[in-house]
């Protein structure tokens, strides 16, 4: 404020040298008086500046500063009747240097009049785009059948915003082998970060091989093995089958079990590989121990396969009658329908009673050409043998089912544990009388005489191959026992094994028919 003081002190100065002035030029004697009282005033009114005079602050009216560039304010100076009084300057403030905003800061100072203050705004600005981190790789290789599963990422702002969920994630085709993740984030000053993935499709596939023909073949000593070769095909490179490796050898002069092993890769060197087992067995005597004791029993029952001896006729000789108890069930009936219609196989399933749900299982069996036969409501020996009366009712109440399901007149029929069982000798001759009583209800009876033992010892699809095709006999019919209980996966893995064998060795299959002489055990009650 010193410009005041000068020029008051000049304004006097120029009044006092006019009057001394004219004083001097025309003598007036006035004037001696007016030049001594107007210094008076001078010092009077400079005295009053002195006195009103505010302190001077010395900062500006607004300011503004990027987020996180400074943590505190500068010091301020001031001064007061031309002395330094920035020590006596009291700050009020609560600016948030790492938030975005408009503060207001007020900066006193003491005078003779009282406090002195002056205003300030502060703004926090933020002109820094977001940092995006990735989390896994910036370029990563994915087969070229898989979506890529996002390995994360974190974005770092000045603000301290949480901006994860505020992420965008587009997609950009580069070519038919890669492609670009754009991440883009925005703040809430408008600042935009970006971040880029790039994902390669590689090919991680193996090719499908395929072996012609079955994986198990059986062969008589000194035959000819003929190789029937695989076929291999990859999405990528297409019909990989001349790139086959074939590897090993038949000695068709010597029995034993023979392997011959199949490899291919594609051009991005994935590689699939498949055997095949081939056996050499003399006639009548093939070698195998998985299951020496072959005397087909079942747990349940003494299953005596002593045939009558008009159980077959030359017309059904050397046919192989595939038959499946205890179904419908969704997780192996299904399966064992697949492979019959691939193969061409049709066969006889004695059921049980069925869910709603597994109804559709009984009429595809009726659509797809097998038979639908009865095995009975109930499979609880003690409650179906009780009386003929029971029995009878206990057939006839699943045959009415499954007529009202498919349309279709049920009349071939099972016992549970077979005609010979002895489980039902808590009530004598029972099975004598039933024997006599479907067939003159105009039913047709079958039992077995080739028992897969899947419902007891057979603890492989191995042994249930084993089994079958050693009870097979080309002079009669051959009707097989086998099951499609839930879980029974043992049966359906050898169920093209048994089919390969029986077409190899000249058998042919059919399903039980009412035509089909009976195949019947020996009543043992």
């Amino acid at each position: 404020m010193w410009y005041l003081y000068v020029a008051e002190i000049s304004f006097y100065a120029v009044i006092i040298g006019i009057l001394f002035a004219i004083f001097k030029i025309k003598k007036i004697e006035k004037l001696k008086t007016v030049l001594i009282i107007l210094p008076i005033f001078m010092v009077l009114t400079i005295g009053v500046t002195f006195t009103l005079q505010e302190p001077e602050i010395k900062v500006k009216e607004a300011i503004s500063y990027e987020i996180g560039e400074k943590t505190s304010l500068d010091k301020v100076e001031a001064t007061y009747h031309f002395v330094d009084v920035s020590e006596k300057v009291k700050t009020e403030e609560n600016i948030d240097f790492n938030k975005i905003g408009k503060y207001e800061v007020k900066y006193t100072v003491p005078s003779i009049l009282g406090d002195y203050t002056k205003v300030q705004t502060v703004e926090i600005f933020d002109t820094t785009s977001p940092v995006i981190i990735l989390e896994g790789n910036e370029v990563e290789e994915i087969s070229y059948k898989d979506e890529y599963k996002e390995a994360g990422y974190t974005v770092s702002d000045n603000s301290n915003e949480d901006l994860n969920d505020k992420v965008v994630i587009t997609k950009e085709e580069v070519n038919d082998k890669e492609y670009k993740l754009i991440y883009t984030v925005e703040d809430s000053s408008k600042n935009i970060g970006t971040a880029t993935r790039i994902i390669k499709l590689i090919d991680k596939e193996p090719p499908e091989l395929k072996l012609n023909g079955s994986e198990k073949i059986d062969i008589e000593l000194n035959s000819k093995y003929d190789e029937k070769g695989a076929k291999a095909t990859d999405e990528i490179d297409g019909d990989l089958t001349d790139k086959i490796e074939i590897t090993g050898k038949v000695d068709t002069a010597k029995v034993g079990k023979y392997t011959i092993t199949y490899k291919v890769k594609d051009n991005s060197g994935n590689e699939a590989k498949k055997t095949r087992t081939i056996t050499v067995y003399k006639k009548e005597e093939k070698v195998d121990t998985s299951n020496k004791n072959n005397n087909n029993t079942n747990t349940n029952s003494n299953k005596n396969q002593n045939n009558n001896s008009n159980n077959s006729t030359s017309k059904s000789s050397g046919t192989i009658y595939l038959t499946f108890d205890d179904g419908p069930t969704s997780s192996i009936t299904p399966k064992i329908l697949d492979i019959l219609k691939s193969r061409g196989i049709k066969a006889t399933f004695f059921i049980i009673n069925y869910s709603s749900a597994n109804e559709k299982l009984v009429k595809r069996e009726v659509n797809e050409g097998h038979t639908v036969a009865i095995h009975g409501y109930s499979h609880n020996y003690k409650e179906i043998y009780k009386s003929v009366d029971t029995y009878m009712n206990n057939i006839k109440k699943l045959q009415d089912k499954i007529k009202k399901s498919t349309g279709y007149n049920a009349t071939i029929t099972r016992f549970p544990g077979g005609s010979s069982n002895t489980v039902s000798r808590f009530n004598p001759g029972i099975m004598t009388k039933l024997t006599k009583k479907v067939v003159e209800k105009g039913y047709k009876y079958f039992d077995w005489n080739v028992d897969s033992n899947d419902a007891g010892g057979a603890r492989s699809s191995e042994a249930v191959y084993n089994n079958v095709i050693k009870g097979l006999k080309k002079n009669r019919a051959n009707v097989v026992l086998m099951h499609d209980f839930s879980g029974n996966t043992k049966t359906v893995n050898a169920l093209n094994d048994i089919i390969d064998y029986g077409l190899a060795n000249g058998y042919k299959f059919s399903n039980i028919t009412k035509s089909t002489p009976m195949v019947t055990h020996r009543v043992q009650n």
